[in-house]
Order: structure tokens, then C-alpha cells, then sequence
């Protein structure tokens, strides 16, 4: 997703439109918003694709979940002899329970192979390309944008929403939803669509009826709902583009810069990622608060975590929930003894980097969360758990999650391994500071306006944060609740100047997208 004019012309006709129809009918308008944005931004194939998703899945939970309709009138059905009744019953339960395990099993494997396959298929077939032609695979550039463009927009999230449908349905958390276009609504709400957050159905589901209470424009719905969607816009369009266009600079040339441009980027793109996908949440969750929908909250300040383990319960929250209670836990979670638990910790970060992307780079980038999880949780039980405590903890925590970094945006191994040695003075040859000066009026390719842009935008992101991390909560929700009318007022005025006037815009394909549209 951009937000450019024409998807702002579009999100004020949905208003529109759903404030207008009759209430009983907004959950429909909402699908078909939806249908049309996922139409227009991903095609006829991402369609396709969700459109089958959803209808399988749905039909999964109606014939093998919907609660028997005797059982739900709360009538017991009639039978001439009661113990052949009863084991009748028992025997009926047996058989539908195992029935139900099967299904999920193999539902869910499905759906995970054909997330993975459709990932990792492509990108096996670059490297089976590379090394008969003897080219590396990023230097195939039309290969490579060919591969990514045939894997449908949100893939990863919205199969990984159907998982979890499947998952809840079998433990019971849910009853299956039997009027389809509401579930098609959950799987295809658009603000959701393409970079999560991954709901839950029955958090989701259960909002829809509050949905069609809402009224038009209530003020506490509007100013809450502006205020995520103006400090996401500052997140994305004022810091993260604006570090995007730095950190994408030097990766394009990573030889001609020394140990501490190369060390600056890493620093640069672990702010521009979590501007970026932090921004994109907050404006997704603004919008969706338009429609009087709640969508869950992603990122509680990261950064300022203790731990890497921390970090993990703050950073894409869904996706960290998500693993937990469908991977590690049925894994066996921490119940099986220390080794277990490593293990069971290792495979979640394994799947965690296949599931963000195909290639090796996306792999250790998750293996080396695994490492640091282990090593966290390790550490907290001797004399050396002060290096996971307080402002020691918390800048050991940011320059181990900084340097995985550069392996999740490092198109492959071989990029990353040319960075991470660059960052090293002495294997890199270059003076310390080459490249970090103006050329042509232009440092590391940003103007010194830029990077003046920069300096203040990331300054005002840090004091915000650390503001709201002392109160445990997040910035928007800080100048909601604790800002007064007027100042509250005054801010969102500014920030909304400050998009509109300093932020990275243009048109087309020099529109910067959301980082997270690619996986």
C-alpha cells in the first residue's frame, strides 16, 4: 500500500458510503470496500488467491466445526434405550474429535506449504539459475523482480490469519463463523490486507456488531482515530523515507564507504524499518478506527526494551503471538526442560525468518534472534543478568537487533557479509570516515536540509518514545490521553504540517511503499 491522493479519494468515499447506507448493511459495504481496494492494489491473482483462502477455510470450519444444531438449542436428541444412546454419543464425539485433528492437521500444513513453497520456490529457482549461468542471484534483476511480483501482496499475513482461524476452531476458542461474508470480512479487511496486523478471528469478528452502532464522526473516535493516522504519516513519510533514501545509497555501493558511514547506515535502517512498518500499523489502525474497527496494536517502543526477549513482546506483536501460541507452545513451550526449550526457541526464530522472506539472509537474521532469545534467558539466571537490565540492557539490546538488521535488509548472504566487514576498520581499507562528506551539496545522497529533516524528526520519534515507555504506553496514545485539547490540537497540527510539507513524496513508481508489502 501507498497512501498517495488517490487512495486518500478512496478511504473518504468509503466514508462516505458507510455512513450513509442503512446500519444492518455495513458489514457488506466493508467487504466490498475491501474486494475493490485488494482488486485494485494486488489484481485479479491477489484476489484469486484470498478469495480461495477464505471460501476453504470458511467451509473447513462450517462442515467439520459448526457446533451440532441439536446441541446448540440446547435440546438432547431422542433415543429408545439410553446406554446405546450414550455410546451412541461417545462414540459420535470420538470420531468427530479425531475427524477435526486430522482436518487441522492437514489444513494447516497445506497452508503452510503453500505459503513457503510459493516463497521459496521462486528463489530456488534463481539459485539453480546462478549456478548454471555462473551469475549471482542479485544480479538477476528482472528474474528477481519477476519472482517477487508473481507472490500475491499480504500473503504471509493473510495465510497466517487462516492458520490461526483453523488453530482456534480445533482448541475450541472459537465457534466456527457461519455467515461467510462476515468471515470474508476478517480475512480481506483492507487496512490489513497487505502488512497485518494478523488478527484473531474472534477479536475481529466480534467487533462487527459495534460496527454497526457506530455514529458518524464521534469525536472521541475521530480525534483518536487522527491522531494514530498523523503520527504514523510522521513515522513513515518524514523519518522513515527519509533514512530509506540514505540507507538505500550506501547498499547500492557499499565499497565506497568506510566503517563509520557503514556503521551509521546499520544505525539508520534499524530506525527506518521500525518507522516505517510502526507507521504503517498506526496508520492502519487510525483508518480502521474511522469504521469504528480496533485493530491490534504491533509495536509497544521496541527499542527501549532490556532485552532481546523483551524486545520481541514489543515488536510486531501479532506475529510474536502468533508463534507463540501456534508454534512454541504446542512445541512444548518451556515445559520439557532446558534443552527443549532452546530447541523449541530456535525452531520459532527459524520460521520466523522464513516466514519474512526467501533466502539465506532472512534465515540467519531469525537464527541470530534465536541465538540472542537463548542467550537472554540464559544470562537472567547468573551474576551477568545486569547486561539485561535497565540502560546497559537496553543499548546492548539495540546494537544486537541494529547489526541483525543489516541481515534482513541485505539482498543476500554475499551483501551482507561485504557490509558486516565493512563495518570492521582495518578489513575495511577505506579511511574511517570515507564517504561521510558532502558532495556536490549531497551527503551518503541526502541535501543537508535532509539531513537537518533528520536530526529533528528522529529527536522528537526518541522523546515521544521514551515518554511513553515511562508510562507504558505508546506516543499516539500518550497525546491523546495526556495532552490537553488545545495542546493536543496544536501538535496534530504541526505533525500534520510537517508531513505535508517535509515529507517524501512523488508519483508512480517514486512513491515509497511500506517496507512490509514484500513479505
Amino acid at each position: 500500500m501507498v497512501i498517495q491522493f488517490t487512495t486518500i479519494l478512496f478511504i473518504v468515499l468509503c466514508l462516505i458510503i458507510f455512513n450513509i447506507v442503512p446500519r444492518g448493511f455495513r458489514k457488506y459495504a466493508l467487504l466490498v470496500f475491501s474486494a475493490t481496494f485488494i482488486y485494485l492494489e494486488g489484481g485479479v491473482p491477489g484476489l484469486l488467491t484470498l478469495s480461495a483462502m477464505t471460501l476453504i477455510t470458511w467451509c473447513i470450519g462450517i462442515l467439520f466445526f459448526s457446533q451440532d444444531p441439536a446441541a446448540a438449542s440446547g435440546r438432547k436428541p431422542h433415543y429408545r434405550k439410553k446406554a446405546s444412546s450414550e455410546a451412541h454419543t461417545a462414540a459420535n464425539a470420538v470420531t468427530r474429535t479425531a475427524t477435526q485433528k486430522a482436518i487441522t492437521f492437514i489444513g494447516i500444513a497445506l497452508l503452510a506449504l503453500f505459503l513457503f513453497g510459493w516463497k521459496y520456490l521462486p528463489w530456488a529457482a534463481l539459485q539453480m539459475v546462478g549456478d548454471m549461468t555462473g551469475v549471482l542471484p542479485e544480479d538477476m534483476t528482472f528474474l528477481q523482480k519477476t519472482a517477487t511480483a508473481a507472490i500475491p501482496i499480504g500473503l504471509s499475513f493473510y495465510t497466517f490469519q487462516a492458520i490461526s482461524y483453523l488453530a482456534d476452531l480445533y482448541m475450541k476458542k472459537i465457534e466456527a463463523e457461519r455467515n461467510f461474508f462476515k468471515y470474508a470480512l476478517y480475512m480481506m479487511w483492507f487496512p490489513k490486507w497487505m502488512s497485518g496486523p494478523i488478527e484473531r478471528a474472534g477479536a475481529f469478528l466480534g467487533q462487527l456488531e459495534q460496527c454497526e452502532k457506530t455514529h458518524p464522526f464521534e469525536f472521541d473516535r475521530t480525534i483518536r482515530a487522527i491522531t494514530y493516522l498523523i503520527w504514523g504519516m510522521f513515522m513513515k513519510f518524514v523519518i522513515a523515507d527519509h533514512l530509506g533514501s540514505i540507507v538505500d545509497t550506501v547498499f547500492a555501493d557499499i565499497p565506497s564507504y568506510g566503517a563509520l558511514s557503514l556503521i551509521l547506515t546499520s544505525l539508520f535502517y534499524t530506525m527506518q524499518i521500525y518507522c516505517d512498518f510502526a507507521g504503517y500499523t498506526n496508520c492502519m489502525i487510525g483508518i480502521s478506527g474511522m469504521f469504528g474497527l480496533d485493530l491490534t496494536q504491533n509495536f509497544m517502543v521496541p527499542y527501549l526494551s532490556e532485552s532481546t526477549v523483551e524486545f520481541w513482546r514489543k515488536w510486531h506483536i501479532s506475529l510474536s503471538n502468533f508463534l507463540k501460541d501456534y508454534v512454541y507452545i504446542p512445541l512444548g513451550g518451556n515445559r520439557k526442560g532446558e534443552g527443549r526449550k532452546i530447541l523449541n526457541n530456535m525452531i520459532v526464530f527459524l520460521i520466523c525468518g522464513m516466514w519474512h522472506g526467501a533466502g539465506l539472509s532472512f534465515i540467519v537474521w531469525g537464527l541470530l534472534h534465536g541465538l540472542f532469545n537463548t542467550l537472554s534467558n540464559l544470562i537472567k539466571k547468573t551474576r551477568a543478568s545486569f547486561l539485561i537490565k535497565g540502560n546497559l540492557g537496553r543499548f546492548i539490546t539495540f546494537c544486537l537487533v541494529s547489526f541483525a538488521w543489516i541481515f534482513f535488509r541485505a539482498p543476500s548472504m554475499e551483501v551482507a557479509g561485504k557490509f558486516v566487514g565493512g563495518m570492521i576498520p582495518g578489513i575495511n581499507p577505506l579511511p574511517l570516515t570515507q564517504g561521510f562528506a558532502f558532495v556536490e551539496d549531497a551527503l551518503m545522497g541526502a541535501s543537508a536540509f535532509d539531513w537537518w529533516i533528520i536530526a529533528i524528526s528522529l529527536l522528537v520519534l526518541i522523546v515521544m518514545d521514551v515518554v511513553a515507555n515511562r508510562s507504558k504506553s505508546i506516543p499516539p496514545e500518550i497525546i491523546i490521553n495526556n495532552f490537553g485539547d488545545f495542546s493536543r490540537g496544536i501538535t496534530l497540527a504541526v505533525l500534520f504540517v510537517v508531513v505535508m510539507v517535509f515529507g517524501m513524496y512523488g508519483s508512480g513508481d517514486d512513491i515509497r511503499s511500506f517496507v512490509y508489502m514484500q513479505f
